[in-house]
């Protein structure tokens, strides 16, 4: 009989190379994911697109009772993290498990919203023509992955919109959205919602100088700007606040003239506010 090739018996046509320092250097990998045993490619290359030798394996080695759970999911990914940072090789990898492996629907949720974060450079992400704190969201997308919020991850979402002198309506406007979409366990969600919520004023209205003011639109007023500033969004919810019932009142008008004549706004902000009053 003659030789036989292993090449005979891979179930998917491959191809490896062996790269030079150069071409690694080029590729953005990092150092330590060039050192492999001598006669290895780090990569493997399938239909002519380059993926990522080891985690492949693993991925094939996890599929291998008929799925990719999502224990095996979380591993996949801090696999991919070793140097810290995920690479478009590995990214590309990962993808390429999700459309030609069977995952779990838990597991599969996970890598695509881990996937998903960090890959946008704006600050915003605008859902349903309003705007939400981007990072904000994709934290909470990331503690939901596993099925729900927990007491803790509900405080860390907290921590990280106060990271300045306090919640924006941005930041605001952000948690009430994961209140509402994402799941959490019941003390999380009670937390939350505590949280969140503004204090009750004692009286309906706040006199200051002789003049009738909304105190609840006040408490909301003084709310968005313990960062020292209200931005136009923050401007944009105050007036949908006042205007909760079938428009805004003479009462609530005089509230907000009154925190544009006390209170910092941006000129974005304060140009929506005056034209609205006018």
């Amino acid at each position: 009989f003659g030789p036989i090739h292993s090449a005979q018996f891979q179930p998917i046509k491959v191809r490896t190379e062996q790269l030079g320092e150069s071409t690694m250097a080029a590729s953005g990998e990092p150092e330590v994911k060039k050192a492999k045993t001598e006669g290895e490619s780090y990569y493997r290359v399938i239909d002519g697109v380059k993926y990522d030798r080891d985690l492949l394996d693993t991925v094939e080695k996890c599929a291998a009772d008929g799925q990719v759970g999502y224990p095996e999911a979380k591993k996949l990914w801090a696999d991919a993290q070793d140097g810290n940072k995920v690479t478009d090789i590995e990214r590309a990898t990962l993808k390429y498990a999700l459309d030609n492996f069977k995952f779990t629907d838990k597991a599969a949720n996970f890598l695509k919203v881990y996937l998903e974060a960090g890959t946008h450079s704006s600050y915003y992400k605008t859902i349903d023509g309003k705007k939400y704190d981007r990072a904000l969201l994709e934290t909470a997308e990331k503690y939901a992955a596993d099925g729900q919020i927990s007491t803790a991850e509900a405080k860390a979402l907290l921590d990280d919109a106060a990271d300045g002198k306090g919640i924006t309506g941005t930041e605001k406007d952000t948690l009430e959205y994961v209140l509402e979409k994402f799941k959490f366990t019941a003390k999380a969600k009670a937390y939350m919602e505590g949280q969140l919520k503004t204090p009750e004023p004692k009286s309906y209205y706040k006199i200051i100088d002789g003049v009738k003011y909304d105190a609840a639109l006040l408490l909301e007023v003084e709310s968005l700007a313990k960062d020292g500033i209200i931005s136009e969004a923050e401007a944009q919810r105050l007036w949908s606040e006042a205007g909760d019932g079938k428009g805004a009142t003479d009462i609530e008008k005089a509230t907000l003239t009154h925190a544009l004549a006390t209170i910092k706004f941006t000129d974005p902000a304060k140009a929506f506010l005056e034209g609205k009053l006018a």
